[in-house]
């Protein structure tokens, strides 16, 4: 289900922990779905009930990325991630900056926070007390990157110019 009402989404939350239940966020840009991707979303699952992505702004994903990245929308990834089977809800998240993306989760308080393991300053800045850090190995070991997706396919059409 996708979710752009950041009340609604915190209602989830806090209902589903009044359950007992543990929820995982992981915030992401998510442009071209492949392996790598699906493998961490399957081992989320692993570790809580209930698996929220928030699926990366186009603003912040420029801003990080460069001017041609997203290739697809905020709007088209979140229906592309939608789609699969180990995610319960994809939040999109309108943050211009990393500080305003944890000025939400701290609003959100999950009980997990995905985190890729190979940055530590990274790390860092999402310590909290009030949620766990959960560290995944980085995708890109297993040779599997948007990037270099990218590159790959460029590549490809120059060599047939």
């Amino acid at each position: 289900m996708i979710l752009n009402d950041r009340e609604k989404l915190k209602k989830i939350i806090q209902k589903a922990q009044k359950q007992g239940k543990k929820v995982l966020i992981k915030k992401g840009v998510f442009d071209i779905i492949h392996p790598g991707h699906i493998y961490a979303l399957s081992q989320f699952k692993k570790y809580a009930d209930i698996v929220v992505i928030f699926v990366q702004s186009d603003i912040l994903t420029r801003k990080e990325k460069g001017y041609q990245r997203p290739i697809n929308s905020q709007k088209h990834r979140a229906e592309v991630l939608d789609g699969l089977k180990d995610i319960d809800y994809i939040y999109l998240d309108k943050s211009k900056s990393r500080e305003e993306c944890l000025s939400l989760l701290e609003h959100l308080r999950p009980n997990l926070i995905a985190i890729i393991r190979y940055d530590q300053e990274k790390t860092k800045r999402y310590d909290r007390p009030y949620w766990e850090l959960k560290e995944f190995f980085d995708k890109k070991k297993k040779n599997f990157s948007t990037s270099l997706i990218i590159k790959k396919i460029i590549e490809k059409y120059e060599r047939k110019k």
